[in-house]
């Protein structure tokens, strides 16, 4: 079995680099640097002082970073520390962080929040005070729309899915070899038929999150982040991409669940 895994990285890994080889139009390549300057990479700074890396796609300035701020824009601190029973039931606003006892290679709360980011609910994601840097904002669900339909057309010539063009190239397993094949925090978990190829610089690492109920799930399967846009009058619609899939789905969560947040605002 390990002989079979070998030879199906090395040819799969063989035949990315013949993709690359024979097409000039990737915006990316597969260490996430900018191929020809269109997409602007820069920083944004929060209110505790966390510099995040951005870049523009398309209409939009979007972090490349999933959000860590612990205050509101207005410096307000934002709720944290809530035990199950209390997540679940809070009204208000609130932060949590994965738990580093439940991942293999972190060891402390400020390795995984540098890893991965925090996990808020929507309450805080909606705060009128602001989750996001003065002049940025949650996505709103179309405009998330207009960030998969960029990636779909841009795309690089013989790769498929959208989610997979977003997802770092840092991968358990990762075809590629090198320093994208990593047992290291952020990376995604080993999957034989999906990696990330990073093409457009948004970098997306599977931080989990939080149930409405108050469990951990799925570091290292799921990236999901928050959208402004009600689904209902308890749901939200949120954006998930999986470790086993290579697509970036929409879908609802409830308001109560811990996601992940990146920021945009528009490009001027």
């Amino acid at each position: 079995m390990e002989k079979q895994n070998f030879t199906w990285r090395a040819l799969l890994w063989a035949g990315g680099l013949s993709i690359l080889f024979f097409t000039g139009c990737e915006l990316f390549d597969g260490d996430g640097n900018n191929k020809n300057g269109e997409l602007k990479p820069g920083t944004v700074t929060d209110i505790d002082g966390n510099e995040y890396k951005t870049v523009k796609l398309w209409e939009h300035f979007w972090m490349a970073e999933n959000l860590r701020t612990t205050r509101y824009r207005d410096g307000t601190p934002i709720t944290t520390g809530l035990n199950a029973e209390n997540w679940a039931s809070s009204s208000g606003g609130a932060y949590t962080i994965y738990p580093c006892q439940e991942v293999e290679g972190i060891s402390s709360d400020n390795e995984m929040v540098n890893a991965y980011g925090l996990l808020y609910n929507w309450q805080a994601a909606r705060d009128p005070r602001g989750l996001c840097p003065e002049g940025w904002r949650i996505p709103e669900c179309g405009e998330w729309s207009d960030l998969s339909d960029f990636v779909d057309d841009k795309m690089r010539a013989g790769f498929e899915g959208v989610g997979d063009a977003l997802k770092a190239a840092r991968q358990v397993g990762h075809p590629w070899g090198g320093t994208h094949d990593t047992n290291a925090h952020p990376r995604w978990n080993e999957n034989i038929d999906y990696f990330g190829r990073d093409e457009f610089g948004f970098t997306a690492y599977a931080g989990g999150f939080r149930t409405h109920d108050g469990a951990y799930q799925d570091l290292g399967y799921v990236a999901a982040w928050w959208s402004s846009s009600q689904q209902s009058a308890t749901d939200v619609w949120v954006r998930y991409i999986w470790s086993w899939e290579n697509f970036m789905i929409r879908r609802h969560a409830n308001s109560h669940d811990g996601l992940s947040v990146r920021c945009i605002r528009d490009a001027k």
